[in-house]
């Protein structure tokens, strides 16, 4: 007897499986029928027979599922049906280079599909839960529609093994999402978002992706690129026409980026000997910032866009700069190059009305930056300009501690460096020096004792009192 159960029992279970497989056929069926219904491909296309599995462009298995709709580049017109989602054995869904229009449907819970290619067509939007459950999905390419506003969605996290995801000119907006990063998706190679409407900054949770190539631009995006140097996979990275600022990040750890394209944004100081030694590189674009110092020379295999005019070189051709020039970008470095100097600090000869600067028969006598938003700290090398006679950089956000190279100036009368965040003891300047320091609530402490960031100790209100020494005199 228990061996016939046993028997029933098994026959039983393979009917089950025969029928489920085949109400997930028939399921398949009904979608693909609904598909020819909503897109309405001419007759030639060749999906006239009642089973969609010996239609051209569809791949089924042996149980009668679709696996792959691959009929991009068809000239095919109308939409997408809903009823895609139930194609729950899809592994492509190529529609790439049609001119279907409408909206991308819901595909969440196709946990098969692997590749996603929704380019060039006339889609108005996409959905929010598109990518949700979407776990096997390894390349998506839906650029160049005219969807309506809308956000990298959380979703896209259920993808953690994308390799590709491409969406430019997809009118893509808000902020480029930090889980982009190498711990969610530690296969993603290709990141294209360029020609959207991304703002922000890029993430610091980039670090350590594994990014290849990077199109970020033409849109709205600030900041400065530092990241980029713990991305050490780049072979090419496009951030030109944005608003990124700052100094360019180290490049010695890029050893095999190939293309660099950074015109038309607001990027200064220097160009890096580390990115001028690389290797691998093969195009590099500089044109149309403010960066600094002596034009760069890259190997003769680099091909070079520099315009030297639209950018704040000392020199119109390879060279080092003015020795005061040099004295002033490093001063500039410990501010971390601002945008504003680097806009007026251009050419060889500072007395020249740079910002800031005043002279005398070609020396430079005052520094004035006050009220200039600057941070960062106070360089060492203002010691090295010794006709210095006033140094001014009052109402600031400049940290750490006044120099002692500055004591050493011989003809320094001021300096001024009230309201600022600088703290440690003052340096002991000769007696008709005019030291200005209210305002630097930590001045005359030693950092050791300052309050560090997560504690809550207040920082002393008061402290610019304790170091009346004789040339603190108040203005």
């Amino acid at each position: 007897m228990k061996k016939r159960r046993t028997f029933l029992l098994f026959s039983f279970t393979f009917l089950l499986l025969l029928s489920l497989s085949k109400a997930d056929s028939d399921g398949d069926l009904s979608a693909m029928l609904s598909l020819k219904k909503s897109l309405n491909p001419p007759s030639s296309f060749g999906w006239s027979d009642p089973d969609p599995c010996k239609w051209t462009h569809i791949v089924c298995t042996g149980t009668k599922r679709v696996t792959r709709i691959q009929i991009g580049h068809s000239g095919l017109q109308g939409t997408l049906s809903p009823d895609l989602r139930n194609l729950s054995e899809l592994e492509r869904l190529e529609l790439q280079w049609n001119n279907i229009s409408g909206p991308v449907p819901s595909l969440s819970g196709l946990a098969s599909l692997q590749v996603l290619m929704l380019s060039n067509n006339n889609f108005d939007s996409i959905p929010s839960d598109v990518f949700q459950g979407l776990t096997s999905l390894q390349s998506v390419e839906i650029d160049n529609n005219p969807f309506k506003s809308w956000e990298i969605p959380e979703s896209l996290r259920n993808a953690s093994a994308l390799q590709n995801f491409s969406a430019n000119s997809a009118n893509v907006s808000g902020s480029l999402p930090g889980f982009l990063g190498p711990d969610e998706f530690p296969g993603l190679s290709i990141l294209h978002l360029a020609f959207n409407n991304l703002e922000g900054e890029l993430p610091m949770s980039l670090a350590g992706s594994q990014v290849q190539s990077l199109w970020l631009n033409g849109q709205k995006l600030t900041g400065d690129i530092t990241v980029l140097q713990n991305m050490t996979g780049l072979k090419e990275v496009w951030l030109h026409s944005n608003k990124f600022s700052g100094p360019l990040p180290d490049f010695s750890g890029l050893k095999e980026l190939e293309s660099l394209s950074l015109r038309d944004n607001s990027f200064t100081g220097p160009v890096p000997a580390s990115l001028l030694s690389l290797e691998s590189l093969k195009v590099v674009n500089l044109t149309n910032n403010h960066l600094q110092g002596p034009v760069p020379v890259f190997k003769s295999s680099v091909s070079v866009d520099l315009d030297k005019d639209s950018n704040s070189f000392c020199l119109s051709s390879p060279g080092e700069c003015d020795p005061r020039v040099k004295s002033l970008l490093l001063i500039a470095s410990s501010f971390d190059y601002p945008p504003r100097l680097a806009e007026s600090w251009k050419g060889n000869d500072p007395c020249t009305n740079w910002i800031g600067i005043a002279c005398s028969n070609g020396n430079i006598t005052v520094i004035s930056l006050e009220k200039m938003e600057l941070t960062g700290t106070i360089s060492p090398e203002f010691g090295a300009i010794k006709s210095l006679q006033r140094i001014i950089l009052g109402i600031n956000n400049l940290t750490g501690m006044i120099p002692q190279e500055l004591t050493t100036l011989p003809n320094l009368k001021t300096l001024d460096v009230s309201s600022n965040k600088l703290f440690g003891k003052v340096p002991g300047f000769r007696s008709n020096v005019v030291v200005n320091t209210n305002g630097n609530p930590d001045i005359g402490k030693d950092k050791s004792s300052l309050s560090s960031p997560g504690s809550s100790s207040p920082s002393g209100g008061s402290g610019s009192g304790i170091n009346g020494d004789h040339h603190h005199h108040h203005h």
